[in-house]
């Protein structure tokens, strides 16, 4: 799916979270929205996922005005930070929930919602875990169940908000070359927020730098690296 950003701006109250910025993603890439705190980046990102609606200017789904639409109707998988598995829940129910979550007329057959979440556990490569509870799993498999059941839905979008930023180096490492084949797999088109440069460059087909609500930069990692627009895109990627 193509996404259009155009002029989106966001205001709570007197503060400005975001200056009217535009972007263009395109259908199956890989973005990456990066910047320090304060950035606008993860208001950016709840804006495409229909969490917050925008001051002004608009979002475009394959041409198509999407800025009203409801969080439903725009299909956008999630994973956040910090999980949000349901803890009374097996790993199967938390991926599966999705699914049994639909009305009755668009809910798959229990046959069909088994074999789709099988074929999810697989491609996040654990299998066997279906049974356990998620206070059973390290931190790296709670995330990945996390993005087992952005999946589940079929979406046609994937949005990441710092998914990897509660994990320590080695797990995120590992989590990153999972997610970037998964990517591969799926063609999704995805955008992901982090404040680690380093993410930013390795897993990403274009990098967006934020820095106070506005865009100051859009590019390849290379060309980012050997050729940073301002100061700021300087000091912040060589951070």
């Amino acid at each position: 799916m193509n996404i259009e950003i155009e002029r989106l701006a966001k205001e709570f109250g007197n503060a400005r979270a975001l200056h009217p910025v535009s972007l263009s993603i395109p259908s199956g890439a890989l973005i990456a929205l990066l910047g320090p705190s304060g950035s606008g980046k993860t208001t950016l990102l709840r804006i495409l996922g229909g969490l917050e609606f925008p001051t002004s200017g608009r979002v475009l789904f394959d041409g198509d005005d999407a800025t009203g639409l409801s969080v439903q109707e725009r299909r956008a998988g999630f994973v956040f930070q910090h999980y949000a598995l349901f803890k009374h829940m097996t790993v199967f129910e938390n991926v599966a929930y999705g699914l049994r979550a639909r009305k009755r007329h668009e809910r798959p057959a229990e046959v069909e919602i088994g074999r789709r979440v099988n074929q999810l556990l697989d491609l996040i490569q654990l299998p066997d875990i279906g049974p356990r509870y998620t206070s059973q799993l390290s931190g790296g498999q709670r995330q990945r169940v996390a993005l087992a059941r952005a999946l589940a839905i079929e979406p046609r979008m994937l949005l990441l908000d710092e998914p990897f930023g509660a994990l320590d180096a080695k797990v995120r490492k590992e989590l990153r070359q999972g997610l970037r084949e998964i990517h591969d797999r799926t063609g999704l088109t995805t955008v992901f927020v982090t404040h680690d440069q380093e993410e930013a460059m390795e897993l990403a087909d274009l990098v967006v730098v934020m820095s106070m609500g506005r865009i100051e930069q859009v590019g390849k990692p290379a060309d980012i690296r050997a050729e940073p627009a301002s100061d700021f895109v300087r000091d912040f990627t060589a951070a």
